[in-house]
């Protein structure tokens, strides 16, 4: 290239790349940068009135209450629950890439082996759990010791026995002291409440089905949200899948591992988001 053509070429332009190279060089730079489209709050948003503090307490204590009637139901509805959920997250396109393309096909494979296999179990077997409504949990019997006994001249035949008993009473109630700790585990709030949510069925199966699935198909809203009068709406003014859905339900555990700070971020937080809607770029707004 002489160097008349040299300096006729734009500042800034190689004369290795060709014209041919250029769009494809463009799109290897845009996808390593940071897109505003994709980080904007939808202008909508402007001056819509959010949830109050009443009605997220009163709503989020309505939907435990609906968790806590689902969670008397056997395994089989729990997996087929699961298994929607899992068909579901992978129902709706969210990404153009070959990559969400081959996860999405293998969460519906997946969820609806699981909600196959689910209604074979259900043929013929209750839907309700028989120790559903037996709240208090049984305390674990007592272990009886036998007495060691030995003549008063014991020869080492008799000491080696009452040895090998001896040992054996020390690991029954060394398994007796887990089960205990394991049963009444001290006096932390945590593991009170830990307890409290195991006995009213407040784990991830159930809610997990219940908060991914009904803010995913109806629209935002939970059954609570929808008495008390508020949904959940994305700041990009884009509809909320499966996936925010089950996102936002992921922010809960991080609002229990902060010591509920999370949660209590409603209070000082301009815009009313707790952990969840940081986690999950949500806000929760008035109106059905």
């Amino acid at each position: 290239m002489s160097e008349a053509e040299l300096s006729a070429l734009p500042s800034g332009e190689s004369p290795l790349s060709s014209p041919a190279q250029a769009p494809a060089m463009k799109r290897k730079r845009a996808a390593a940068v940071f897109k505003l489209e994709v980080a904007r709050v939808d202008p909508a948003l402007e001056g819509r009135p959010l949830a109050a503090h009443w009605q997220r307490v009163l709503g989020m204590a309505l939907d435990l209450g609906f968790v806590s009637v689902l969670s008397v139901l056997t395994g089989p509805p729990l997996a087929m629950g699961m298994g929607a959920t899992i068909v579901s997250l992978g129902g709706r396109n969210v990404s153009p890439t070959r990559a969400w393309a081959v996860v999405r096909w293998v969460f519906i494979a997946l969820g609806a082996a699981i909600m196959v296999a689910a209604a074979f179990m259900m043929a013929g077997r209750p839907l309700v759990r028989p120790g559903a409504f037996h709240l208090a949990a049984k305390a674990p019997a007592a272990t009886v010791l036998a007495p060691v006994e030995l003549p008063l001249v014991p020869s080492k035949d008799d000491l080696r026995r009452a040895n090998t008993q001896l040992q054996g009473q020390v690991e029954a109630l060394r398994t007796e002291n887990t089960q205990l700790r394991t049963t009444i585990r001290g006096s932390s709030w945590l593991n009170a409440a830990s307890d409290f949510s195991r006995t009213f069925g407040l784990t991830f199966g159930w809610a997990g089905v219940y908060f991914t699935l009904s803010l995913a198909w109806l629209g935002g809203r939970t059954p609570g949200k929808w008495i008390v009068g508020t949904r959940v709406v994305r700041l990009d003014g884009r509809p909320l899948t499966t996936l925010d859905a089950f996102i936002r339900y992921g922010g809960y555990a991080a609002g229990l591992a902060t010591g509920l700070i999370g949660f209590a971020r409603v209070l000082w937080e301009p815009n009313r988001q707790a952990i969840e809607d940081k986690i999950a770029w949500t806000v929760v707004v008035r109106g059905r």
